[in-house]
């Protein structure tokens, strides 16, 4: 039974999802070294882009990436900013933010 066990924890983490994790990107860069999470129980790869749409100049703030507890894809706004919070878990790297949006 011991061996039988050993296999299907085996399988689980070979199918375990891998995501992007990045505090900040600036010009398409990470600005730290770019990272890589592996998906726990209840956990979903993230991305979250802050705009300030009524500015001049660039529109995104700041742009980071990883896995999160519990995310929930969402639109938060207020008088100057616009966060937006997107969450999958469907494939690897699902949350690379230079992907085209039709990709997720």
């Amino acid at each position: 039974i011991k061996r039988i066990e050993r296999v299907g924890l085996s399988l689980l983490t070979a199918g375990a999802i891998q995501c992007k994790q990045c505090l900040f990107y600036k010009d398409g860069k990470c600005e730290e070294a770019e990272q890589t999470c592996t998906l726990k129980e209840d956990e979903s790869c993230m991305i979250q882009t802050i705009f300030f749409p009524f500015s001049t100049g660039n529109l995104i703030h700041n742009l980071e990436t990883g896995c999160a507890i519990n995310c929930k894809n969402s639109e938060k706004s207020s008088a100057t900013q616009l966060t937006v919070t997107y969450c999958c878990k469907h494939r690897n790297f699902c949350n690379d933010p230079f992907l085209p949006l039709s990709v997720f």
